[in-house]
């Protein structure tokens, strides 16, 4: 436990990582010391979280999420014991057990159902309306929701259409028109909103290696569209505002919400159930294309390999849950499917038309 051990650091600039080094001073406060200052965490802060991730030790910090990644297997084993041994975990705010000594069941009780409704009956409930709704309504709430983050992103423009050629060429949604947009940003990320914007960073593209990744990923992002995954997550997250505006109708407010939210519901989670699906039906869209199911493997593997380097909620992976059963499965479903005859020459061209305008910049 004693002496400095190299780390990475992700600061308020969370895409770009920066070398640094990691020390104890004492049980639960630790140094980290960058080229240009030295800062201070107290781990039983609260807000701050740590986890083990691809065999690293990721810590989590502060407001403003700072994170530190330690690979070293042996630092990653002592320091988690320490962590444990010392029950340094994310603390707990705003106990309130002394209101259960004042005599106050039932309004206490009533607070509870309250509660329960809140967060369980209400989510429960605007989900399954929204999906009794019409295809149309998912495109009125990513458009503004599309068009209120747009300002903040640094479109490629011509990088988009050839993107949306890409797509074009493949099978993917066919209930909905997708919008492809390529983003100038190194963060391993995309994501799909309601009704067809899908938004694809450059550092995730950076990362492949062949078409059938992209492919695969615009056939799990493309699910998620198409089985208004993104339309049941904000049901659900934003339930109370978003059952009053679909009880009574009113479509405009809920997409200026949403407009004004949009940086917040770009990360949106999908759980386990949904990713699973998301890329069962991909695997079959990619059949259907004519392109390798194992674009989908070959993606999964590209993403558990660079688990370690991407930092918590600037990654796909924070909204897409990597597991090795996700990772297993994904493997028998593209095996189950079997190979494609041959891979499209025009899919390939247009991949390396799109690595190369990154290699470029």
């Amino acid at each position: 436990m004693n002496g400095a051990v190299p780390a990475t650091y992700y600061g308020a600039d969370a895409a770009r990582p920066h070398p640094a080094e990691a020390e104890w001073v004492s049980t639960g406060v630790i140094a980290i010391r960058l080229a240009d200052r030295t800062e201070t965490w107290d781990l039983r802060a609260p807000g701050t979280t740590w986890e083990i991730s691809a065999g690293a030790l990721r810590i989590t910090h502060g407001a403003e999420r700072h994170v530190i990644i330690v690979k070293d297997p042996i630092v990653v084993k002592s320091w988690t014991a320490h962590l444990r041994t010392h029950r340094i975990r994310k603390s707990r705010e705003g106990r309130t057990a002394w209101l259960l000594t004042l005599p106050l069941a039932l309004p206490l009780g009533l607070i509870v159902v309250g509660l329960a409704v809140y967060f369980w009956v209400l989510p429960w409930a605007s989900e399954r309306l929204a999906m009794k709704l019409p295809p149309e309504v998912d495109v009125q709430l990513g458009d503004p929701m599309f068009e209120g983050m747009r300002s903040g992103l640094d479109i490629d423009t011509a990088g988009s259409a050839t993107l949306q050629a890409f797509a074009d060429k493949l099978v993917i949604a066919p209930t909905f028109k997708l919008r492809l947009h390529l983003v100038k940003d190194d963060q391993v990320n995309a994501f799909a909103m309601p009704g067809g914007h899908i938004v694809v960073f450059t550092g995730i593209l950076e990362k492949m290696d062949r078409a059938g990744q992209l492919a695969a990923l615009l056939a799990h992002e493309g699910t998620h569209v198409e089985k208004r995954h993104s339309t049941r997550g904000l049901a659900r997250d934003l339930a109370g505002s978003f059952f009053l505006a679909l009880v009574l109708g009113d479509g405009s407010g809920l997409g200026g919400l949403l407009a004004q939210k949009g940086d917040e519901l770009k990360g949106l989670d999908y759980s386990r159930d949904l990713e699973t699906e998301a890329d069962t039906i991909g695997i079959a869209r990619l059949r259907e294309s004519g392109v390798d199911p194992e674009g989908m493997v070959a993606l999964l593997e590209l993403l558990e390999r660079e688990a370690g380097d991407m930092p918590e909620g600037t990654s796909f992976l924070s909204s897409h849950p990597l597991t090795k059963d996700r990772i297993t499965l994904a493997r028998a479903k593209a095996s189950a499917a079997g190979a494609t005859r041959s891979a499209s020459s025009e899919l390939d061209s247009l991949f390396s038309v799109l690595k190369g305008r990154i290699e470029s910049h």
